[in-house]
């Protein structure tokens, strides 16, 4: 506001200037500050020669103790300047000028004769009002503005005639009367434009700032859909390739069961014979969905042994037959004693239908087990995102926890262990559930490149009080201490251009503070970076 040199302008200070700047202006005040305080004291060096001609008039039309007035603010002036700038203490210099440009009006129209006498010279005291307005705070300048009211008062109880008493010629009055209103109205108005100026500005600014900051929350929070996204996708992809795979392979399996089926219903089975086989169906069921507790070199050995039996007793394709029989636990001996009551054409037929059974059992199983999976994620992201529910739900730390860790098991399982700790008797809290989710998302990705994909992350939570307390904590190679106070900022980023927009801290300390009133917060040191967050488990009423 009244800036002395264009906003874009290049500086024009010479060493003169910069010293009376230096010695007008505190090292803490901002340029706006700086701007102001230069040209309140300038402008109160510019009335210093106009109050010696307003003097010499009034001395030179026969008012000459009237004419110490506007002369003692010339004397006044530049002694309280110059203890500014001996002792650099711009406020009683301000308050000195708001006294003199408040009382010395007041006087003057005294000195004159009243309202018309004076020019209504009393018009200047409400520059001082208004300097205190625009440097002091709302109270100061209430109580400026109440003694100016005061000293209008006092001079129309004083003096409540309206005729001239003074030795002035009408036409000077008249000149000063008009002078007086022009330049207090003018200054009024300059000083009203500028604020109406500048707030119009400020809002236009703060309006085309919260733009910004809109679209680029939304921007962290696509970007935050895109790693969500990508590890969904690479979550589900697994499950859905062994689908397909199982199912490809079903096809085949079925093929060859209901080639042997078909051989065995040609044969008169014994009941013996009937219930082995019954058997075999039974443990292949239950085989395929256990592991096999074998290892890889047992399950060769295994299958060797298997295929020299059947060699031995000349079952044709024994490579084919032999890893489906190991797998399903069968070993010379268990198959010698399948012989004893399998006859004939029985044995062969009956160990290729439990050759060719067991497979598809476990494709089935393989089949049961991705789409389990692809329920467990889809439920998980349901679960993460609160879809169908209202802001404020009851939310259960832990499984939100649990499902952010679902979401991004992708990105985390590759070198790095999750240790959970969690408190048992942690209550369930009030709060926005996807947007907690949002900050462990942000929190535990963050970890996760922090440690390059190897390392450890510990995830504890416990109640303080009245609080829900969490804390993630990895073991990566933590924060410089110099950026530390930073790491909450918009924009602030350590990660390489492009990997990271700065606002995903920024975003989880406004969710975590403004929307929940609770605490975030970071300590670090090399091999221990851990955030903890304090959410009231009572969520207060938005004001």
């Amino acid at each position: 506001m009244f800036s002395l040199n264009p906003p874009d302008a290049p500086s024009m200070k010479g060493d003169w200037t910069g010293w009376f700047e230096g010695r007008v202006c505190a090292p803490g005040d901002d340029e706006e500050t700086r701007h102001r305080k230069v040209q309140f004291t300038l402008a109160c060096i510019l009335i210093v020669p106009a109050g010696l001609v307003w003097g010499a008039l009034y001395f030179a039309y026969g008012e000459r103790a009237v004419a110490a007035i506007p002369v003692a603010y010339s004397v006044l002036t530049p002694i309280s300047l110059l203890l500014l700038l001996r002792q650099r203490r711009f406020e009683a210099f301000r308050k000195t000028q708001h006294f003199l440009g408040l009382v010395l009006p007041f006087l003057l129209q005294l000195g004159l004769g009243g309202f018309v006498g004076s020019s209504v010279v009393i018009l200047w005291s409400l520059i001082a009002v208004l300097m205190a307005l625009l440097f002091g705070g709302a109270r100061e300048a209430l109580g400026w503005f109440a003694a100016y009211v005061l000293l209008v008062v006092a001079a129309a109880w004083l003096q409540p005639g309206l005729a001239v008493h003074n030795t002035l010629p009408p036409w000077l009055v008249q000149a000063f009367f008009v002078l007086n209103v022009v330049v207090v109205s003018a200054t009024t108005f300059a000083v009203l434009y500028a604020f109406v100026t500048d707030r119009r500005r400020l809002r236009e600014l703060e309006v085309a700032y919260l733009n910004q900051e809109l679209l680029l929350r939304q921007s962290e929070k696509l970007a935050t859909l895109g790693t969500l996204a990508a590890g969904i996708a690479h979550e589900l992809n697994n499950p859905a390739a062994a689908i397909g795979r199982a199912a490809e392979h079903l096809r085949e399996s079925t093929a060859r069961l209901e080639e042997a089926g078909q051989r065995l219903r040609t044969l008169t089975l014994t009941a013996p014979a009937q219930e082995a086989l019954l058997t075999l169906r039974r443990q292949a069921r239950e085989l395929a969905m256990t592991p096999n507790d074998l290892d890889t070199l047992g399950r060769s050995d295994r299958e060797t042994a298997v295929e020299e039996w059947l060699d031995d007793h000349g079952i044709e394709d024994p490579g084919r037959l032999a890893g489906p029989l190991a797998e399903q636990g069968l070993d010379p001996a268990a198959l010698s004693r399948l012989a004893t009551v399998l006859e004939g054409e029985a044995l062969p037929a009956g160990l290729a239908w439990a050759a060719s059974l067991f497979p598809v059992y476990a494709v089935l199983n393989e089949i049961s087990q991705g789409s389990t999976r692809i329920s467990e994620i889809v439920g998980a992201l349901k679960s993460y995102t609160y879809l169908g529910q209202a802001p404020v739900q009851t939310v259960d730390l832990h499984e939100g926890l649990d499902n952010t860790l679902v979401i991004l098991r992708g990105k985390l399982k590759a070198g790095i262990r999750v240790h959970r700790d969690y408190d048992p008797a942690l209550p369930k809290v009030a709060a926005h559930g996807s947007e907690l989710n949002q900050v462990w998302t942000n929190l535990l990705d963050n970890a996760a490149d922090a440690m390059d994909g190897k390392g450890e992350i510990t995830i504890r939570t416990r109640r303080r009080d009245d609080w829900a307390v969490v804390e993630i904590e990895d073991s990566g190679p933590g924060i410089p201490k110099e950026i530390t106070p930073r790491i909450f900022d918009p924009f602030f980023t350590t990660k390489a251009p492009g990997k990271g927009t700065g606002l995903g801290l920024s975003t989880s300390h406004a969710i975590v503070t403004k929307q929940h009133q609770g605490e975030i917060r970071v300590e670090s040191r090399p091999g221990m970076t851990r955030f903890t967050v304090k959410l009231p488990i009572e969520l207060a009423p938005a004001s």
